[in-house]
């Protein structure tokens, strides 16, 4: 009995706790105001966009257009990899490009203190564009992209703030001609070797299939002279026989390997010195032919008068 009531009065405050605890819980919620009509206004508004619905359009219509070149392979094939070639340029340049963007940052930074500082006093400042920090950057942005810099240059002037032309100058020297300028510079650097590495990479693999191929024609061939070896060893013909009649079956569709025969250095020595033959042939043929010619000049001399005169009516003939 003692156990009994000593156990109900905590179950009654710890009811009461509970009660407390959710009738806040439910005063908190019901304070909450539902935004679903509000949602679904926004979401009926950005659909009936006309941007957005040409948006839509495009990208339904690029991704038939990629579906339709998907069906050929090669096709397929050169897009995958100018997709590689764009994806990597842009991974490539995203710690230059992050480098750059920092020290812009820091440039904006240090020059929107100076711009608090100069003109964003509260008697006769440029609150507007000078007052804060934020005012500060967002001007100086804009100073940067050279949009509208005459007129917040204008109204410097008319606050007659004597070194707000070289801030401006300075400024804009630093940001635009300079830091944006290598932001472009390095996005197209980094995009130019990065198609010189496929370029690379394209050739390599063209050299490779190249040599597979090569490869693949040589062992049919070996292959083909081995059939023709076996066949001369069972059927007894000599090795010319067999070759001229495979010459017979061959096509002008037939693949042939000419690399490493004419322009190898073996085959242009043989070559030089086949010319080399014939040049000493064709020497020697002339020489034999001017000493036959003298031979016959001597005899044609050597013969009667009468004789001679004959022979030459005949060479007259």
């Amino acid at each position: 009995m003692t156990h009994h009531f000593y156990h109900s009065p905590v179950r009654v405050v710890s009811s009461s706790l509970f009660d407390t605890a959710s009738e806040a819980l439910y005063a908190r919620i019901k304070k909450i105001k539902r935004k679903d009509v509000e949602c679904q206004a926004f979401f009926r508004k950005v659909i009936k966009n006309p941007i957005f619905q040409v948006l839509m359009i495009s990208t339904i219509t690029s991704n038939a257009a990629f579906m339709v070149l998907g069906t050929d392979y090669s096709i397929m094939y050169r897009l995958f990899r100018l997709f590689e070639t764009l994806i990597t340029a842009v991974g490539q340049t995203v710690y230059t490009v992050a480098s750059v963007l920092t020290l812009l940052f820091v440039l904006m930074y240090i020059f929107a203190i100076l711009g608090f500082c100069l003109f964003g006093m509260p008697e006769n400042g440029d609150l507007n564009n000078w007052g804060n920090l934020a005012a500060a950057f967002f001007t100086l942005f804009s100073l940067a992209t050279v949009d509208g810099w005459t007129d917040l240059q204008e109204q410097l002037d008319q606050r007659k703030f004597t070194v707000s032309r070289a801030f401006t100058i300075l400024f804009i020297l630093l940001a635009s001609f300079i830091f944006l300028n290598m932001f472009v510079g390095v996005m197209i650097m980094h995009t130019e070797d990065s198609i010189k590495k496929f370029q690379r990479e394209l050739m390599v693999e063209r050299h490779m299939t190249l040599m597979e191929e090569k490869q693949m024609i040589l062992r049919r061939q070996q292959e083909a002279v081995n059939r023709l070896m076996n066949t001369q060893e069972s059927g007894g013909k000599s090795f010319t026989e067999l070759v001229e009649e495979f010459k017979k079956t061959l096509r002008h569709t037939d693949p042939m390997v000419l690399d490493e025969f004419g322009t190898s250095l073996p085959f242009i020595d043989v070559y030089l010195s086949t010319l080399d033959n014939q040049d000493t042939t064709i020497n020697k043929l002339q020489e034999l032919y001017y000493e036959i010619a003298n031979v016959l000049c001597l005899m044609l001399e050597d013969l009667p008068p009468r004789e001679k005169s004959s022979h030459s009516s005949e060479f007259m003939i």
